[in-house]
């Protein structure tokens, strides 16, 4: 969570989606402090804890009628895993992931 003057301002969460895969879940922003890099903070952060806490990979969903999360997500790197040129209505949710660090050899 995000606070500012002790008002919650932007947040969101992560899962265990499986062994090496979190999940990121309710990333949001308060409508008055939009445009302002809050969500990449959220995005930032929890991916750093994701991380810290052993996971490789990150994976969400968006809907179709979500368009400025499914921007978000690509400015922050992650790789769309649906057909990007289909009407949005027709792909059902939008998944993406990204690699948040390598795997360790031997």
């Amino acid at each position: 969570m995000l606070t500012e003057d002790g008002r919650t301002v932007a947040g969101g969460a992560f899962f265990r989606r499986d062994e090496e895969t979190a999940e990121l879940k309710r990333i949001w922003t308060h409508q008055g402090h939009r445009r302002r890099g809050l969500g990449v903070a959220v995005v930032r952060e929890l991916e750093r804890e994701a991380a810290r806490q052993g996971y490789r990979r990150i994976h969400l969903t968006t809907g179709p009628r979500q368009p400025e999360a499914a921007g978000l997500y690509l400015a922050t790197g992650y790789t769309p895993l649906y057909d990007q040129d289909a009407d949005p209505e027709t792909v059902g949710p939008h998944p993406f992931e990204k690699t948040i660090r390598e795997a360790r050899t031997g």
